[in-house]
């Protein structure tokens, strides 16, 4: 049986910031996570996510992620990275006060020896990962970050940046030189590299030059389901060919039409039955989503995926290897950098 569940992606601090702060060590109904649903679905690490991005109104904007996102509602939202590097810090600060305010309850994965507890510790571990590089202005500023606590960096968001072309691009130029050098000091500091939300060219560039494991944190898979957001074999292939994991997604429209625990488990019984059980992870997207799958609408649900894989035919360990032992994998490479 599962007993640990590591977590790719999660917007925590952006619902914080967005919503108010209500007490995360109570089980609030409706909400997608907190430290009781956390203890209930036996989630013991969150890629906590930094997005900097900040809502506005353009047409343009709004038209373009209703087309690349494909739901049958279009995006109610736009965003802009306006003054990035400033709001990242507000989120850093976000997790700074959760881990003080919860500290019984919750701990900051920053070094060796966290990662360490992690798994064996009561709390549960926040892993710090800056969404969109756009919060760098130079390639350089990661070393910076890595010093405030974060130990992942996904390379785009949604949008083309200065480092890398977007899923959503129209254009896809790969990684640019600036965007080389990110992955080469990221592998130095041991920060993971995440190619969700890139385009193919950019995930392929990425795991061709990196020398440690890549993620495509919170993805599933076009050979189920067509969509901007997910990835193909070749994409699957490179990031197996470097150690690294898939995390699926409870994004809905990156499902198909129908999005449900079965749904979502074709998506994976699909990579497991052609790229086998080492690639495979999960990354929800809990508080980045508006809406949740059927019969996953909160992280305390997450076991019953894996009861549904276990129906298929996965067996217990390949079920370990996804909830937890894959993704400790790719950050125990990394932690070798990391202070001890």
């Amino acid at each position: 049986m599962v007993t640990y569940i590591a977590d790719l992606h999660e917007d925590v601090s952006y619902h914080v910031l967005e919503h108010g702060y209500q007490d995360f060590s109570t089980d609030i109904n409706g909400r997608h996570a907190d430290i009781p649903k956390y203890k209930r679905g036996g989630v013991k690490l969150v890629f906590a996510a930094v997005f900097s991005a900040i809502p506005t109104w353009d047409p343009r904007i709004q038209e373009t992620l209703s087309r690349g996102y494909g739901g049958s509602t279009p995006i109610s939202r736009s965003y802009i990275f306006r003054a990035p590097l400033q709001m990242a810090l507000e989120h850093f600060k976000v997790y700074y006060r959760l881990a003080r305010a919860l500290g019984k309850d919750l701990f900051l994965v920053k070094t060796r020896g966290d990662l360490e507890y992690a798994g064996r510790d009561e709390r549960i571990g926040f892993l710090i990962s800056i969404e969109g590089a756009e919060v760098l202005e130079d390639p350089g500023d990661l070393e910076l970050f890595f010093n405030l606590g974060a130990r992942s960096l996904t390379v785009t968001w949604n949008y083309d940046n200065r480092y890398a072309a977007s899923c959503m691009s129209k254009r896809d130029y790969g990684l640019t030189g600036e965007g080389e050098e990110l992955v080469s000091i990221a592998n130095d500091l041991g920060v993971i590299l995440d190619v969700s939300h890139a385009s193919k060219k950019t995930a392929l560039d990425v795991a061709s030059l990196s020398k440690m494991p890549v993620i495509a944190s919170h993805s599933n898979y076009s050979g189920v389901h067509r969509h901007p957001r997910n990835v193909d074999d070749d994409v699957i292939e490179a990031i197996k060919a470097t150690g690294g994991v898939v995390g699926f997604t409870l994004i809905t429209s990156t499902i198909g039409e129908k999005p449900s625990i079965q749904s979502l488990a074709d998506h994976v019984m699909s990579v497991w039955e052609r790229f086998g059980p080492d690639v495979l992870a999960v990354g929800t997207d809990f508080f980045g989503i508006e809406e949740t799958p059927e019969g996953l609408s909160d992280v305390s649900m997450l076991p019953r995926l894996f009861s549904e894989l276990r129906s298929r035919g996965m067996g217990e360990s390949d079920i370990r290897k996804m909830a937890w032992d894959n993704v400790v994998r790719v950050l125990e490479s990394h932690a070798t950098r990391w202070p001890a």
